[in-house]
């Protein structure tokens, strides 16, 4: 959640902080709750084409005819206008001679040949890359058709390609109107606030060294034969662990047995995973906790426990508004695939597991079966989420504007993004208005929780998400 940073900020974060290479990812989000899986998508991402050597040169204009049509499926087969692309990349080429530099010729006075053959086949990729996802918008227009999944395309050569679109099916979503869709409500106490202040209190404290080292020590050591196998478990060669970190990690407790009891500046060793590791304490400290709320508030530079209480509570209810949200999302979506089942087509789940798992079912073994049908109905089930959701924005007529974005990312995000962060943000944003839309629209049930059940109801939900991903 936003805004944990600049109240809780742990100088030692345990197996997942500096030095420690944890083997599970800090986060996972269901994909079709980002921007992606959420009708979002960019129309088509672009396809990535390498030129073959000598591909053949037919000078077709672009062109395309209907090959295939049945109730899930519509395919073509596309030819590129060549002549044209030919000339893109001529004038890309050109453009670029102002300011090319190789040696033995100024900048600007290398020959258009010379150019040519250091970039562009690079150049041709980009082109062609840009003017397939073009054709395949206009096909997509022109015939009128909504995918419900990115279109498949196989090449033939660098200009001629067949294209399957999975047709997104009708939806009326009106008629579920009167559907009775679950809403968590829950509200901040004092008591939450002064729980949460306490975690915070716990997490900001100063070191102080000493020369045994306990369950709560924390533990500065030096890897001393940092090789290619100890990098594989380590990614510094100076490691900081907290030994009351709560976590089976493997090589967390095998590390712990080892620095339990250690003396300060001594040498130790220990194995991992079959990998030796020989190294020497740097320091051992036992953390010092602000005493009092009058310590703490000095640490965090505030001018009053109540400056600390106003923004602990803004916090909590930014955090219990996110999750009343999400999980209205959730059972909403619950809610209209149990009463709207969509038949996705196997041809649909099987190209899904190809693209997201690179699962071949041709070459898929007996023993992997069971997985490999849990993760089809995982499948099956997020693109008929995908496809809801989809509808609900049309449906509910939900938009966000440029400035809203724009706000919303220098709030949370800071001003340096990438394309994936904006497409979260704005992802998260019209969830947010699909939830608010929605509570309007549908029949509401209330169920009234506390934050700390409404917080551990969240945890639940992610941890069941990401074993089941």
């Amino acid at each position: 959640m936003a805004g944990v940073a600049q109240l809780v900020r742990a100088p030692v974060c345990g197996t997942g902080g500096r030095g420690f290479k944890s083997p599970y990812s800090p986060q996972f989000v269901r994909q079709w709750r980002n921007g992606r899986r959420a009708g979002l998508r960019n129309q088509w991402a672009t396809v990535g084409v390498r030129v073959p050597p000598g591909a053949p040169r037919n000078k077709k204009k672009m062109d395309y005819k209907n090959i295939e049509k049945n109730s899930y499926k519509s395919s073509f087969e596309v030819s590129l206008d060549q002549d044209a692309i030919s000339k893109i990349i001529d004038q890309k080429i050109l453009d670029k001679q102002p300011t090319f530099e190789i040696a033995g010729f100024r900048k600007g006075k290398v020959p258009i040949n010379i150019i040519k053959s250091k970039i562009g086949p690079q150049i041709e990729n980009e082109v062609l890359n840009d003017e397939i996802s073009k054709k395949i918008n206009t096909i997509s227009e022109k015939e009128k058709i909504q995918s419900l999944v990115q279109p498949d395309v196989s090449f033939k050569d660098s200009y001629n390609f067949s294209l399957a679109f999975y047709l997104k099916p009708e939806i009326k979503l009106d008629e579920l109107k009167e559907s009775e869709i679950e809403k968590v409500t829950s509200e901040v106490t004092k008591k939450d606030i002064d729980d949460f202040r306490e975690k915070v209190r716990k997490e900001y404290y100063s070191l102080e060294s000493i020369d045994i080292s306990d369950d709560n020590s924390v533990v500065d050591f030096e890897i001393l034969n940092f090789e290619e196998e100890q990098k594989k478990l380590f990614t510094q060669k100076e490691v900081r662990v907290d030994l009351n970190t709560q976590t089976k990690e493997e090589i967390f407790i095998d590390l712990k047995k080892a620095l339990l009891k250690i003396k300060n500046k001594s040498d130790f060793s220990f194995t991992a995973k079959g990998t030796k590791i020989e190294a020497k304490i740097k320091d051992i400290n036992k953390k010092i906790y602000p005493k009092n709320d009058e310590e703490l508030i000095k640490i965090l530079k505030l001018n009053s426990t109540q400056e600390l209480n106003d923004k602990i509570d803004n916090k909590l209810k930014e955090d219990m508004n996110y999750l009343q949200k999400e999980f209205f999302i959730e059972n909403l979506l619950k809610v209209l695939s149990e009463k709207k089942k969509i038949d996705i087509n196997d041809e649909v789940v099987n190209l899904e597991l190809k693209r997201k798992y690179q699962i071949d079912l041709s070459s898929m073994k007996d023993e992997h079966k069971e997985r490999i049908e849990s993760l089809k109905k995982l499948t099956s089930e997020n693109i008929q989420k995908d496809v809801l959701f989809s509808e609900l924005v049309k449906f509910l007529n939900v938009k966000v504007d440029q400035n809203e974005l724009q706000q919303y990312i220098q709030k949370y995000y800071g001003e340096k993004i990438d394309q994936r962060t904006a497409e979260t943000a704005y992802g998260t944003l019209l969830r947010n208005k699909i939830a608010d839309e929605s509570m309007k629209t549908f029949k509401i049930k209330e169920t009234k929780l506390s934050l700390e059940q409404l917080m551990k109801k969240g945890s639940q939900n992610h941890e069941s998400g990401t074993h089941s991903h």
